[in-house]
């Protein structure tokens, strides 16, 4: 259970930075968590995770399905994060037949705020992470919108994660777009929820039963 765990925190972060509401202000009519309707991305991961990852999109991103091979302290990093609107399912097929499921809680937050209190929340974690906004600056011939500061940079293209590196508290993160094709059709497949896996809810960060197991997990004192 605990690597699965870890996998759900080295996936986390891409959600994450991907709240930016410039990119939210452009979508009047509903909620469009990319301003690209379609599109596969490649990104490499380097810095404590190293590895690969590919981003499968459609519906403005209210479909994505992530798949990840990366390894982070020795340990292995496999499997899919397949996002339908509110919800999201982790698995490894080539490892187990069970899986997590929980409910996005970037997705619930942002569809329960305004634009206005997105756009402080987000400027304010990325201040935590020692970046500003820094006007915009091009990463594989796209326009994007810049963030930087003394912990590193971040960019984004219409909502997409392009180039991210950070330094925060001794973690070194680096995730960057080698490959970006967009408004392509993009198979079913990706986002088909396997049968074959039993899903348990995962409890988020912080709450009742989360990491209650790895907590409890050490040697009791014998009476």
């Amino acid at each position: 259970m605990k690597s699965d765990k870890n996998f759900f925190v080295s996936i986390l972060g891409i959600f994450i930075v991907l709240l930016t509401v410039n990119q939210l202000n452009a979508q009047p009519e509903g909620f469009k968590l990319y301003g690209i309707e379609t599109g596969t991305i490649e990104y490499k991961y380097s810095g404590n995770e190293v590895g690969v990852g590919t981003l499968y999109f459609d519906n403005y991103g209210n479909r994505c399905a992530m798949k990840m091979d990366t390894k982070r302290d020795g340990e292995i990093n496999k499997g899919w994060v397949i996002s339908l609107g509110e919800y999201q399912y982790i698995y490894d097929k080539s490892r187990s037949n069970e899986g997590w499921k929980l409910k996005n809680p970037i997705i619930e937050w942002i569809q329960q705020n305004s634009l206005e209190e997105i756009g402080k929340y987000t400027e304010e974690i990325y201040a935590k992470l020692g970046i500003i906004r820094a006007g915009t600056e091009k990463y594989l011939s796209k326009e994007c919108l810049a963030y930087k500061g003394e912990n590193g940079k971040l960019l984004t293209w219409n909502g997409i994660l392009m180039y991210l590196n950070l330094n925060f508290g001794g973690e070194i993160t680096q995730q960057e777009v080698t490959s970006i094709k967009v408004n392509i059709p993009v198979d079913e497949k990706y986002f088909e929820i396997p049968k074959d896996i039993k899903f348990s809810d995962l409890p988020m960060f912080g709450t009742e039963g989360y990491d209650e197991e790895e907590e409890d997990s050490g040697d009791e004192d014998e009476e």
